[in-house]
């Protein structure tokens, strides 16, 4: 497959934000006690959870620019997502026929469309960064993805369990920008998108041309697996 774009291309929308976080906005926070406000407490809160912040008044920064950062993001799919779901569908219909032309010719479609998000996506992490260290901010993108980066890395190092470090680490790198772009969309179906834009790319593009065959490899480790619950009973 030809390479990917991999420039994350991600969100750029005015929005609501406490004092102290730089972004301006006319769209109002949701009203406390509202499913709407409750929502974004649900989001949030694990977020918050996996920082582990004993710094009370950073905590309730770093809540603030999430709360500000979501509002954005839901603002900003709802006046975008009818145009970018149908794309999706473009991209999958594309990936099923083998199609690479048409399935690069929609993600870059997808990708031109998020270009207008990523002025906000740049300010949402200049502010995290002037709360957090950026291990930290690590641990935002992570727990705003579900550790996608790390569970499907662990996967891959078992399918692959000959990678050199330099190829490791190339993969890692890899899925660390599939993260930069799924941590601006709203869905985990859309996250999981992006991150299955980039295994395309890792298998398809950087493994097959270390001399890998990710499709046998693939199924050596189904059949492995298959095997070994065959074992277990």
């Amino acid at each position: 497959m030809k390479p990917i774009l991999r420039i994350a291309t991600l969100v750029g929308v005015i929005f609501l934000t406490p004092a102290g976080v730089h972004a301006q906005t006319n769209n109002p926070a949701p009203v406390a006690g509202t499913p709407e406000a409750a929502a974004l407490e649900k989001h949030i809160k694990p977020v918050l959870a996996a920082l582990r912040l004993t710094d009370s008044a950073a905590a309730a920064r770093v809540h603030d620019i999430l709360a500000a950062q979501l509002q954005a993001l839901h603002v900003w799919h709802a006046a975008n997502d009818a145009r970018i779901k149908p794309l999706w569908n473009t991209f999958n219909r594309a990936r099923s026929a083998q199609n690479v032309t048409n399935a690069n010719a929609a993600l870059a479609q997808i990708d031109e469309i998020y270009a207008a998000f990523k002025p906000q996506h740049d300010r949402f992490l200049a502010d995290l960064s002037a709360v957090l260290n950026p291990a930290q901010v690590e641990q935002v993108k992570d727990a705003l993805t579900v550790d996608k980066v790390q569970v499907t890395y662990n996967v891959y190092l078992q399918i692959f369990p000959k990678l050199t470090d330099a190829q490791k680490a190339t993969v890692l790198q890899e899925l660390k920008a599939a993260r930069e772009q799924a941590i601006d969309c709203e869905s985990m179906t859309e996250k999981s998108a992006f991150f299955k834009k980039f295994k395309i790319l890792i298998e398809d593009d950087y493994l097959t041309a270390q001399g890998y065959d990710p499709k046998q490899a693939r199924k050596d480790f189904a059949a492995k697996a298959k095997a070994g619950e065959a074992d277990k009973q």
